[in-house]
């Protein structure tokens, strides 16, 4: 062995420190460290499959249940009017060949598509019945049964009777006597919204009397309002005016606590006020 350092050569080829298997394999690769596989082999894995089906919208509503009939289709892809045959010997022909041959390809398209979205529709709904109606049994049949023998054998000594019930519905004894309680109530709300909606209707015809309707009762109530000519209503503050604005002072609190003790007028203003009440409350209606 020579004591140079460059001199110096390796009688055996030493491993480096790697875990890689002897397959000559980059680091990039999953077998580039060797992990030892249980005896048990590994599920397959779900075949990925790219994209998916757009969930189609509601074309075949209940509303529209003519869509799929031969009828609907002609109304919504109709013929041309003029279906005379293009002369070759015209400036436009062809350009006008390709149209109608594109129309026709657009007709076909749209009858085999509407056809198939029909047809797809039906199986669809056919397999979600079929389905529910599975289901449905199923869970009957769960509901139904009794229970298995091991558990009937291994469980505490308790009572029939202290056993929870398997009632569909849960008793009710009161029932019919709620329903007609309720039934009632509800009649009688619908007869008093009645009534206030007539007393409405009648009320609205009572005072349509003195609705402006046309130009000319519009230009008798400017003038009433502002007569044209000198108001002596308007110079003083004492009269009620038959301007609405000529109405005086507003009343004090004094006068508003007073206004039922002042005699005979506000006597006969209340008496005046009750008969009117009694007469509407006979006759059904505003007077």
């Amino acid at each position: 062995m020579s004591l140079f350092r460059s001199g110096r050569t390796a009688a055996v080829q030493l491993r480096g420190f790697s875990t890689s298997s002897s397959l000559r394999v980059g680091p990039d690769s999953p077998n580039f460290i060797e992990i030892p596989q249980s005896v048990q082999p590994y599920q397959p894995a779900k075949r990925t499959v790219k994209g998916t089906l757009p969930v189609p919208r509601e074309i075949f509503s209940r509303r529209r249940a003519d869509k799929p009939t031969e009828a609907y289709i002609r109304a919504a892809i109709p013929l041309p009017e003029d279906s005379k045959d293009i002369n070759p010997k015209e400036p436009n022909a062809e350009y006008r060949q390709w149209k109608k041959t594109m129309a026709e390809m657009r007709r076909t398209n749209f009858r085999q598509g509407l056809k198939a979205l029909h047809k797809r529709k039906q199986m669809t709904d056919k397999i979600m019945a079929q389905q529910s109606r599975e289901k449905q049994r199923r869970r009957a049949q769960v509901l139904k049964q009794g229970e298995r023998e091991d558990v009937l054998l291994t469980r505490p000594s308790v009572i029939k009777e202290m056993l929870p019930q398997h009632n569909p519905v849960l008793p009710d004894p009161n029932r019919e006597e709620r329903l007609a309680l309720s039934k009632a109530r509800l009649e009688e709300k619908a007869l008093l919204k009645e009534q206030g909606r007539r007393d409405a209707l009648h009320t609205l015809y009572m005072n349509a009397r003195d609705f402006i309707v046309n130009e000319q009762q519009l230009a008798a109530a400017i003038d009433k309002a502002f007569p044209s000519g000198v108001n002596e209503a308007w110079r003083n503050d004492q009269a009620n005016g038959e301007n609405v604005w000529n109405l005086g002072f507003p009343p004090t609190v004094q006068e508003a606590l007073l206004q039922g003790t002042r005699g005979d007028t506000d006597r006969w203003d209340k008496m005046q006020t009750r008969v009117k009440k009694l007469g509407e409350e006979i006759t059904g209606g505003k007077l």
